[in-house]
């Protein structure tokens, strides 16, 4: 498992991502969804309201440029130099953070 830290607006939106200590910036509009977990191969109990995490795993998928030092930051925008390219990442409700799917 990759040390995975993310910036997001506060929509929740993600807008740099760190992976291993590598620095990326979004680059194209992220894309949201959620998928059903089979969280009773986790836990053995849930208690009634109160842990709506347990259903539910929220997924973005990211395009990211390699952020390059003294390079001013844009939201989006034009990938001007260096690879893009494509993560998915799952945010974990219960604790806030962050995990890559797959392999790098």
């Amino acid at each position: 498992m990759s040390n995975t830290q993310v910036m997001t607006t506060t929509s929740g939106q993600p807008v740099r991502v760190m992976i291993d200590g590598h620095r990326y910036r979004v680059a194209a509009d992220p894309v949201r969804w959620y998928e059903r977990r089979a969280w009773w191969t986790e836990v053995d109990r849930a208690p009634k309201n109160q842990c709506p995490h347990l259903v539910d795993q929220e997924v973005w998928q990211v395009q990211v440029v390699v952020d390059r030092p003294g390079e001013v930051w844009r939201r989006r925008g034009p990938v001007s130099d260096g690879e893009l390219r494509t993560f998915q990442l799952e945010r974990d409700r219960a604790t806030g953070g962050w995990n890559v799917r797959g392999s790098l």
